[in-house]
């Protein structure tokens, strides 16, 4: 076993995908996967907290009587805006030729564990890559998810 976590887990030559909401688990082939896609999502309610902050800074810095009041939004609307980034979730869809099997939400980081556990698999599998690209693939595979 490569990597296991709340999405899936990885073997030599398997994904075990599990689906909570319906009790099941889908198999999925390493050499079968054409192409792996990511889904982030971000809670709304801190964008909207953030933006409101902002708002209140901006209002704030064009009253008659500001006072420094400005400075306290705009640094509360970053902490939230920060917030907001640090709980993105992700989901990643595997896609074969025929089919295409989603996992559930799960952090930044075991999405990007179990895409960097994938390529490592599939590298094991094809002789023709390169044996260096497996030893930074999570580095890479977090942030291409983090942007």
């Amino acid at each position: 076993m490569l990597h296991s976590n709340s999405l899936a887990t990885v073997t030599d030559n398997w994904i075990v995908v599990r689906d909570c909401a319906t009790q099941s688990q889908s198999l999925i082939s390493v050499s079968s996967i054409s192409r792996v896609k990511t889904r982030k999502t971000i809670h709304v309610m801190y964008l909207t907290c953030a933006v409101a902050c902002w708002l209140l800074a901006v209002a704030a810095g064009y009253s008659k009587e500001p006072y420094g009041a400005p400075i306290p939004f705009g640094f509360l609307g970053l902490a939230w805006f920060a917030a907001g980034q640090v709980s993105r979730l992700a989901s990643l869809t595997f896609v074969m030729e025929s089919d295409a099997v989603n996992t559930t939400f799960g952090s930044l980081r075991e999405a990007a564990a179990l895409v960097a556990a994938i390529r490592s698999a599939q590298e094991s599998t094809s002789p023709t890559k390169q044996a260096g690209y497996a030893r930074y693939s999570w580095v890479r595979a977090y942030i291409a998810l983090f942007v």
